[in-house]
């Protein structure tokens, strides 16, 4: 699965040390991004947070928007690892474990990469490949799989979709929200979120009505 995470830098780096060359210059796209937004961040303050001259940037991305896709490539990685854990215990979790666990991980996914939100603003030639984003998808699928195995794929992929715009949602009001106002909300699409599940899933064990 891991080979789906896949970006095209001009210069494929062929050895390790290249390879963290790329991902020095990714990391200084995350800080960057973070700090100044998408818009204003630019290739020359990419490089100088990486230490880096401008060529070298150059050499493995040809502008802002491939770097800016790599680092949604990265940040989809690890979001796919949380999910894949949260998978394997889904089974033994009842639907209020389940969606708490869901909505933290969340939150704490984006509380912990610093660019995710201002990511939320850049074009849309930005995006991750949809192999990439089909792959979270089919996370999502197979969590809802593991709580119910006769959903079946159709039914686990409505409950995919719907789920997954429920938490982007969330992501936006997030990133609009002052930091002590956030908390509140989460809760709220917490229970958005129970709402919905309680009534397609049948609920079993502890803390389901």
């Amino acid at each position: 699965m891991q080979s789906s995470f896949s970006w095209e830098p001009r210069r494929v780096p062929c050895r390790e040390r290249g390879e963290r060359r790329v991902a020095g210059l990714i990391e200084a796209a995350e800080s960057v991004i973070a700090e100044a937004g998408y818009e204003a961040a630019t290739m020359s303050a990419i490089a100088e947070r990486a230490g880096a001259s401008i060529g070298s940037l150059y050499q493995f991305f040809p502008n802002k928007a491939a770097v800016t896709q790599a680092l949604r490539t990265e940040y989809s990685k690890h979001f796919d690892a949380l999910c894949a854990e949260l998978a394997e215990s889904a089974a033994a979790l009842n639907l209020e474990e389940l969606v708490g666990r869901l909505i933290d991980m969340t939150v704490g996914f984006v509380d912990s990469h610093p660019a995710f939100l201002a990511l939320l603003d850049a074009p849309r030639s930005t995006r991750t490949p949809r192999a990439v984003r089909n792959l979270i998808l089919d996370r999502f699928e197979s969590i809802f799989l593991a709580q119910r195995p006769e959903l079946g794929k159709p039914g686990a992929t409505q409950l995919a979709v719907v789920t997954m715009q429920i938490v982007k949602a969330l992501n936006q009001l997030y990133t609009e929200l002052p930091v002590d106002k956030r908390q509140p909300y989460v809760e709220e699409f917490k229970l958005v979120l129970y709402s919905y599940l309680s009534r397609r899933l049948a609920p079993r064990g502890r803390g389901c009505a």
